[in-house]
C-alpha cells in the first residue's frame, strides 16, 4: 500500500513538473553564426535581428524583425516573449513593446522591408518621428 502511494505521488509530481510552462529570457544572437529561423539566412547585421521565445521555452532567432513578424503571421508559432535589436543599440535585444519601429527607404534592412527598431528616439533624426510605429501598429501594417 505504501509503495503504491509513493508511486502515485511520484507520478503526480512528474506530471506537475512537466506541465509547467518554462519562462526563458533572450539569448544573445551570435552574428555571423546563428541562422534565421524563418528565412534560413545567416544573421549578420548587428543593427537588425529579433528573437522569439515559444510557449514551450524554445528560442527562435531571426535575421530581421520582418522575418519574425512574417513567422508570427503564418500562425504556426505560439510565443510568450518577443525581442528586437534596436538600430541605435547594435547587438542588444529589447522587448518589442518597448521599441518604436520605422519603415524608411533611407535605412535599408537585410531583407528589404527597410524596417528598423529604436529604443531611444532622441537619437533618431526628427524628420522620422511622425513615422514611428508601436509594435501593435507594425503587426497590422505587415498583415
Amino acid at each position: 500500500m505504501k509503495q503504491q502511494f509513493t508511486m502515485v505521488l511520484f507520478g503526480f509530481i512528474f506530471i506537475l513538473l512537466t506541465s509547467c510552462k518554462q519562462t526563458k529570457e533572450a539569448e544573445p544572437i551570435v552574428f555571423g553564426n546563428d541562422q534565421c529561423s524563418y528565412c534560413k539566412m545567416t544573421i549578420s547585421n548587428p543593427k537588425f535581428g529579433a528573437e522569439l521565445i515559444t510557449d514551450k521555452g524554445r528560442v527562435l532567432k531571426y535575421d530581421t524583425i520582418e522575418c519574425m513578424v512574417n513567422h508570427i503571421h503564418e500562425g504556426d508559432v505560439k510565443y510568450q516573449k518577443l525581442y528586437g535589436v534596436p538600430f541605435n543599440e547594435p547587438k542588444v535585444l529589447k522587448e518589442v513593446q518597448t521599441l518604436q519601429f520605422l519603415i524608411s527607404a533611407e535605412i535599408r534592412s537585410p531583407m528589404g522591408a527597410n524596417l528598423s527598431a529604436y529604443s531611444q528616439i532622441n537619437q533618431l533624426d526628427k524628420k522620422y518621428h511622425e513615422q514611428l510605429m508601436a509594435w501593435e501598429e507594425l503587426l497590422l501594417k505587415f498583415k
